[in-house]
Formats: structure tokens, sequence, C-alpha cells
């Protein structure tokens, strides 16, 4: 049996003596029931926020086209789970092996792609955070959706060549628990989690904590400025910065001093204000607003949380089970290999909350598709 069916299935190898015990089991109603309600949730869950964003044109801006891209990949990995129900249940894979072969590439290719997904947004945040004005300009609905395809196109070309075809090609038999070639070697059966996991959370961290750095440093910098402001203010005096050229190279700055009781302060302010006031509307025109940005990685950080949280356990157990199997299976019980074996797929029940959480338009479209109200 595989490390992976070790952990989301639970079940041994079927022989003449535990044939009763393994009948015995079907009939458990708690054998099915968590795993069905677990899969029932990702699916309602998904779906219900696809009709959101289909009824409120308001949620379909550009940043939520990686969101529509999410939802839908969480949603179709809450289908492809049904069969992993119900070989939880029976003990057994209940399709033949060839519909094993195609099934295992596509869960694995929607899984990755779901992963791959979140790499996309925290792309796209990182770009409008260190290049605002040409990643405004950019954003369109056909740049969103080429970049959604992405993650579709790489995960299930490489999930079919790792695992589909190969298995086609040296007609491999993947028993009646729906093995893959890979998980019989320790280093092929690695490869899928550095996959699934190690490789975009790399990604997902550096990005993110260079956003956060930037974020920051932006922020330090507004609040510096206030200080000196407010610093010149009391003392009655506007302070400014002359550019340099070739001509005053020898001069760094330089500070002009104006008179509060002048004439023409008043003219003076009033021209600073129009000027301010027309280089924050050109700002305004070519980046996002504060409120755009506030938003996206607001639901950004609630998305890698909820990716880290669902993913890290299980890809730590299943390294450490890689590399000596014995320091997982004598102590680990089946409920907490079932527990650990399902957290990843709690990932796709985590996105559509961090949806509700972090915008509110989306909440109030959910909470309104249930008192079965119209948008106002």
């Amino acid at each position: 049996m595989s490390f992976e069916d070790y952990f989301a299935n639970s079940t041994e190898d079927l022989s003449e003596t535990t044939i009763t015990e393994q009948k015995s089991r079907s009939v458990n109603i708690h054998g099915i029931l968590w795993p069905f309600l677990y899969t029932v949730l990702i699916i309602v869950a998904n779906f219900l926020s696809l009709i959101a964003f289909f009824i409120e044109k308001r949620l379909r801006a550009y940043n939520n086209y990686f969101i529509i891209n999410l939802t839908i990949l969480d949603f179709l990995t809450g289908l492809f789970l049904i069969p992993t129900v119900v070989h939880t249940h029976i003990g057994y894979y209940p399709f033949s092996q060839d519909i094993c072969k195609v099934i295992s590439g596509l869960r694995l290719g929607i899984l990755n792609a779901s992963n791959l997904a979140v790499v996309v947004i925290c792309a796209d945040r990182h770009q409008a955070t260190y290049d605002p004005i040409n990643h405004f300009i950019s954003r369109n609905k056909r740049m969103a959706v080429i970049k959604n395809i992405i993650p579709w196109i790489v995960s299930v070309v490489f999930w079919f060549l790792y695992t589909t075809i190969p298995e086609f090609i040296i007609d491999f038999d993947n028993d009646r628990h729906c093995i893959r070639w890979y998980t019989l070697r320790t280093l092929p059966g690695i490869i899928p989690f550095i996959a699934l996991f190690y490789l975009p959370f790399t990604i997902i961290a550096v990005l993110y904590f260079r956003i956060v750095a930037k974020i920051q440093a932006t922020l330090g910098g507004k609040n510096v400025e206030k200080r000196f402001a407010m610093k010149d203010a009391k003392k009655g005096k506007i302070t400014a910065e002359l550019p340099h050229d070739d001509m005053t190279s020898a001069v760094s700055t330089a500070t002009i001093n104006i008179d509060l009781s002048s004439d023409n302060f008043d003219q003076q302010i009033m021209r600073k204000n129009v000027n301010a006031a027309n280089n924050a509307k050109k700002t305004t025109i070519n980046r996002e607003t504060a409120t755009e940005m506030s938003k996206a990685t607001r639901t950004l950080l609630f998305i890698v949380v909820a990716f880290v949280v669902s993913w890290l356990p299980q890809s730590i157990m299943i390294l450490i089970y890689s590399i000596e199997p014995v320091l997982i299976i004598p102590g680990l019980p089946r409920p907490a290999r079932l527990f650990i074996g399902w957290m990843p797929f709690l990932n796709s029940l985590l996105n559509p909350i961090a949806y509700a959480v972090s915008q509110p338009l989306f909440r109030s479209t959910i909470f309104n598709m249930f008192l079965c109200r119209r948008r106002m």
C-alpha cells in the first residue's frame, strides 16, 4: 500500500481473513458520515461562491477573477473527492484501473492547479506592489484569463506526464486501492509533494514577505513625511527640496523659508494645493486605489494562511513516512491518519470562508442569497 493511501484512506489489503471485517466496517455509518459531510461542505461552499460572483457584477473586478478561478478549482476538488469518500468507506477503489489512471491524473492536476493559483495571486499582488503603474495599465479581463489559465495547463500536463501516461505505457497494476506507480519508490514518491506543496509554498513565502516588506516601507515613509510636515508647520515655515542638475550639482538641497505674514503666502499655498491635487489625481488614475489594494492584500493573507494550515501537517508527515515509515506507523491510530490525510482538502473549504471574511460585498451577497433578497 502506498503512503498516500496510508494517510488518505487508511485501508488494508483485502484477503480471505479480512473480508468479514471489511463488510462489518461498511455498515458503520461513521465510516461514511464525516467524509461525506466534509465533501458536501466543500462542494456547496464553492458552488455558492460561484453563484455570488455570477449574480453580483460588482464582484467581477480584475482582482476577483483570480478568486473565481480558485473557486472553480476548489469546486472541482470537491467533486473529485467523491470516489475517495467511497474508497475510504468500502476499503477499495470503486472503479476500474483505467478510470483510476485517468482520474488520478485529473485529481492531482486540479489539486496542484489550486495551489499554483495561490502562487499566481501572490505574483499579481507582487507586481501591483512593486510596479503599480504598469500593473494597472496592463490589467484587464484578457490578462486575468491568461494568468489564470497558466496553473491549469502546467498542472494537468505535469500530472498526466508523471502519473497517467507512464502507467498506461508500462501497464501498471493499480491494485484494488488505485495506487500510483511512483508511490512504490521513495524519491519518485517525494517529488509529487514537492510539486503540490513545497515548491508553491517556497514561492508564496518569498513573494508574500516581499509584499509585506514593501507595504511596511511605504507606510513608514508616509509616517516620516507626516512628522516632518507637522514639525515644519509648528516652526511657521514650509520646506522644500530643490532638484539639482548639472548647473546646480554643487548644491544638493535648499530650504525655502516663507514668512507666514507675507502677502503672497496664500497664493503660494493655493498653487501648492492645486499641484498636489493634480499629482494625486494622476497617481490615482495610473494605479490601484488604496481601498482596492487593501482589500486584495487582506484577501491574499487569508488565502495564504489557509493554504499553509491545510497542507503543512500532511506534507511533514508524508516526508517522514517516505524516509522512515517506522517513525509514523506504530503510534498513529486510524482516525489520526484519516484526519491528516483529509487536511489538505480543508484548503478548498477555507478559501470561500476567506472571501467572506475579507470582502464585505461578497459576504452581503451570500447573506442576501440565503434571505432571497435582491441586491440594492
